[in-house]
């Protein structure tokens, strides 16, 4: 009656008369009713004559059927979608095709493969029971409507097992091929005989409790509902362009209507706003029209009765016993076999482990203590201290880490007495108890090879200084206090350690007891070091005396005179005049003049217009040149400098080679004036004492300097 159903929705869906045509033959004739045709058209009409319930059914029992539009007063009934007569066959079937009963054939009577389905690894089978069972199949079938603009129905099928697990269906994308074919077992399921009672009446099908079976359809119902769902997606992608074609053709034409009102003919407004408002109501009735509703219910169900042979095998290894079970379905072949106690997958190969549970291979462990297998929801873990697996009876849990490890590698703190791991517990650097690593601080004071060691609280002790913790304390030679080795220096000149308060460094950096420091006598601060002014042998620290910056003389303040412009400190014998107007000049800052070899001040300043060097006014002649230049006739001497060290230098290079070079000095600088064929002059100053010669200046005269050695300046 289901094949029958799902038949008649297939011909709905697929709509030729043809298929509609042959559908009514095979819908007749299944009811045991005799179909004739009544011409030798394929589509023509057929004459049906009843059985007797179908005939009460139909009010008659003879049937003539067309297929094709029936002229009124004919003898004639038409068969198609929607007519009074293709009605009344769809009501019989949801009448009579709400419930059925199968029962599947034994297609595979032998149970060798039972014996083979499973090996146990470490157990020997001590009993084996076989019983033949029947398990059913609930097959519900769901009517889903889906109602817009158009309307579609389709059916959808749900297979559970007892336990309420759904099984995959041939054809669904999560299948990959193995699912469950329904054409074929409807092919193959017989319908289950009805029992009788004494007096010979047909007694009702035994059917599971009312409860199971709702719990089961709610189920199927969660399944049906997710399939409409998906297809909603389908369907809504569809409807759309339609609703969009419905609008764009409706807010054209009252879009025209209302361009075509004009002002002139309705001065209020109101005709336009009337036809707005109509728009807006179309719209709204367009989309309510267009909006998606469906609606899932229950056509019908099947209880499909499959035989299975269920071997019951009990497992021991002599000191615990463990029973599994391992069915076989007859009408398939499928072996169901035991689940590992940890993965909860089926397995092949069993192993019972000391707790009485069966796991397959690959979840199978032994504790390296104990050498008993378990498995591995009971688990071995490994001693964060040894690496050896261990047991939940044979390990123990450390407080600490929450890691399982061996017995003898767990211990009691002394402190908090929890029972730690030695991976947890560390010994103290200086006493070595074994503790809780929580318990210890590290050591302030770094060991010679860099590191911080860990110390009990024992001993740790708070330096008074840094308060920090250290083990690693000395005392302080000056006050007697003890102090960590952080906090202690080394006197720099005595060698003692002091602490703290008992101590000073100087502007190095260098420390000293207060023991070494004497006091300044005339500011009153600890010093490491006096001084003694040369001419009044009056004794201070370096910052209250002073030193004369030409010659470093320590001085004191009374016997040191600053300059005003360079804020220089000079002695007595170091203060310098100009020798022309004897103005103060600042012997580090200027030089003397290097020909006279006296200072001289900015003002009294001239520059020699041949050697380019300054000298004083005294010594630079009205023309322009200083007395060393100006001797050049009289004092020069000729000199070959190519061989000199600073002839090499790249700024006088090119000068050297084209000159012949005579050779004057003063007390600070070599001149060189080098003469040419072509009465041009170069001229390059040397410095003195430079080791080898620095250049000065370096550069070409015009011809004009050497008429003027010729000619004189007039």
């Amino acid at each position: 009656m289901l094949l029958m159903s799902k038949r008649i929705k297939n011909a709905e869906a697929a709509a030729p008369v043809l298929d509609l045509r042959q559908f009514t033959i095979d819908y007749f004739a299944f009811f045991n009713a005799a179909v004739q045709p009544l011409d030798r058209r394929k589509q023509g009409p057929l004459e049906v004559t009843l059985p007797a319930d179908l005939a009460e059914h139909f009010g008659k029992p003879t049937l003539k059927l067309g297929f094709h539009q029936v002229t009124p007063g004919s003898e004639l009934e038409l068969v198609a979608h929607g007519s009074r007569l293709f009605d009344r066959m769809l009501a019989l079937l949801d009448r009579r095709g709400a419930l059925t009963m199968q029962a599947l054939p034994n297609r595979h009577p032998s149970s060798q493969e039972l014996m083979t389905a499973v090996r146990p690894l470490n157990a020997s089978i001590a009993g084996l029971k076989m019983q033949e069972q029947t398990r059913s199949l609930y097959l519900f079938n769901w009517r889903i409507t889906y109602r817009a603009d158009d309307k579609r129905e389709e059916l959808y099928a749900v297979v559970l097992d007892e336990q309420g697990q759904r099984v995959p269906l041939l054809g669904e994308t999560h299948t990959n091929g193995d699912g469950l074919d329904i054409e074929a077992l409807w092919q193959d399921a017989q319908p289950v005989p009805q029992e009788q009672d004494e007096e010979g009446y047909l007694l009702p099908p035994k059917l599971p409790p009312m409860t199971h079976l709702v719990r089961l359809a709610e189920s199927a119902r969660k399944y049906a509902i997710y399939h409409a769902d998906l297809r909603c997606v389908t369907h809504e992608a569809e409807i759309l362009p339609r609703l969009y074609q419905v609008l764009n053709r409706i807010t054209t034409y009252y879009g025209q209507q209302i361009e075509e009102v004009y002002e002139s003919h309705d001065p209020t407004g109101e005709k336009r706003r009337a036809l707005e408002a109509d728009l807006d109501r179309k719209i709204a009735e367009e989309i309510e029209n267009h909006r998606l509703r469906v609606q899932v219910n229950l056509y019908s169900y099947a209880v499909i009765q499959t035989p299975v042979a269920v071997a019951e095998i009990n497992l021991s290894d002599g000191k615990r016993q463990a029973t599994l079970h391992v069915a076989r379905n007859r009408y398939t072949g499928s072996i169901q076999r035991p689940t590992c106690h940890a993965c909860d997958r089926e397995t092949t190969t069993v192993a019972l482990d000391r707790n009485g549970h069966l796991c397959c291979d690959e979840c199978v462990s032994q504790c390296g203590t104990c050498q008993e297998i378990v498995c591995a929801d009971c688990g071995v873990a490994e001693c964060p201290f040894c690496g050896k697996a261990n047991c939940e009876q044979c390990g123990q849990s450390c407080w600490a880490c929450g890691e399982r490890a061996c017995a003898e590698h767990v211990a009691r703190c002394p402190i908090c007495g929890d029972s730690v791991c030695l991976t947890c517990q560390v010994e103290c650097g200086e006493c070595g108890t074994r503790q809780c690593r929580s318990h210890l601080r590290a050591d302030a004071v770094a060991h010679a090879d860099g590191s911080h060691p860990l110390i009990c609280s024992d001993c740790a002790t708070r330096c008074p200084s840094c308060q920090q913790y250290s083990a690693q304390f000395g005392v302080c030679a000056s006050s007697g206090q003890r102090f960590c080795t952080n906090c202690l220096i080394t006197c720099g000149e005595c060698g003692r350690q002091v602490g703290p308060g008992f101590y000073q460094r100087d502007p190095s950096g260098k420390a000293y007891c207060l023991d070494c420091l004497d006091e300044c006598p005339r500011c009153g601060q600890l010093t490491t070091d006096t001084v003694t002014c040369v001419q009044c042998g009056k004794e201070g620290c370096k910052q209250c005396m002073g030193t004369c910056d030409f010659c470093h003389t320590t001085l004191c303040a009374d016997h040191l005179t600053g300059q005003s412009d360079c804020k220089h400190q000079l002695c007595a014998e170091h203060l310098a005049t100009c020798h022309i107007d004897n103005a103060p000049v600042c012997p580090v800052c200027d030089e003397p003049c290097a020909i006279c070899g006296h200072y001289h001040c900015e003002e009294h300043a001239a520059l020699c217009r041949r050697c380019g060097q300054i000298y004083c006014r005294s010594c630079v002649h009205w023309s322009g040149l200083c007395n060393t230049c100006g001797s050049l006739e009289q004092d020069a001497t000729p000199v070959k400098v190519t061989g000199e060290p600073w002839a090499r230098d790249p700024q006088v290079a090119e000068l050297v080679a084209h000159y012949r070079w005579r050779r004057v000095s003063n007390e600070r600088f070599y001149i060189f004036v080098g003469d040419s064929n072509f009465f041009s002059r170069a001229v390059i100053v040397v410095a003195r004492g430079s080791g080898g010669g620095q250049i000065v200046t370096a550069r070409r005269l015009g011809a004009d300097d050497r008429l003027r050695d010729l000619f004189g300046d007039d």
